[in-house]
């Protein structure tokens, strides 16, 4: 989804309503806050409703978002934040956690569940396994547009998700067109990193 209002660059990073949170640990944070074709919605902590499956509340109406095209409506979705949510010390079980949020919500279709390469700066590399979205364990026709990604890392380095490293195989839709996504949807450009504030993830 590009930019509402008069700017014609497809980055919503910073077009999310201003007063949400930017506190990962609240409930009112911003990367809960997604768009539909009624606006910015939530159906995170902050609607008191802990129902995953129930109506998203609209945060900011906004009109004229018909369509989900490259270049209609809300367009394609777009990477917004990155957040590492774990990096345990080496040794334990699922010691590296980050979150990927979007601007739109995604569906996950039952096959295979995205990965990411984590590249080791000195020792080996180790894949990250999408597991949850929106706090909710990965299962089929399940949406949400934050994506939370595991691995086990058993030794101390650092990782990095290389620049243009793409998801793989993410059997992940549009949830408005019901469309896959597309690869701009999936791929970490240098540009795109430093929008979500990407930083690399180091093991003790």
């Amino acid at each position: 989804m590009s930019l509402w209002g008069t700017s014609s660059t497809p980055d919503a990073t910073t077009n999310k309503p201003k007063f949400l949170s930017t506190d990962k640990n609240s409930p009112y944070r911003k990367t809960e806050a997604f768009a539909t074709q009624a606006g910015w919605v939530t159906r995170g902590p902050a609607t008191g409703n802990d129902n995953s499956d129930a109506q998203p509340e609209v945060l900011v109406a906004i009109g004229g978002l018909a369509g989900a095209s490259a270049s209609t409506g809300l367009e394609h979705p777009t990477m917004t934040k990155y957040t590492i949510v774990t990096n345990d010390d080496h040794g334990t079980s699922d010691n590296i956690v980050f979150e990927i949020a979007y601007d739109e919500a995604l569906k996950y279709d039952a096959g295979s569940a995205a990965t990411l390469l984590l590249t080791a700066t000195a020792g080996s590399n180790v894949t990250a396994t999408l597991t949850h979205m929106n706090g909710v364990a990965l299962a089929d026709e399940l949406e949400g547009n934050i994506l939370r990604f595991t691995a086990t890392s058993a030794q101390a380095d650092t990782y990095n998700l290389s620049d243009n490293r793409t998801m793989g195989d993410p059997d992940l839709k549009d949830a408005i067109t019901g469309t896959a996504i597309e690869t701009d949807s999936k791929k970490f450009t240098s540009a795109r990193k430093t929008l979500i504030g990407y930083e690399s993830i180091v093991i003790a």
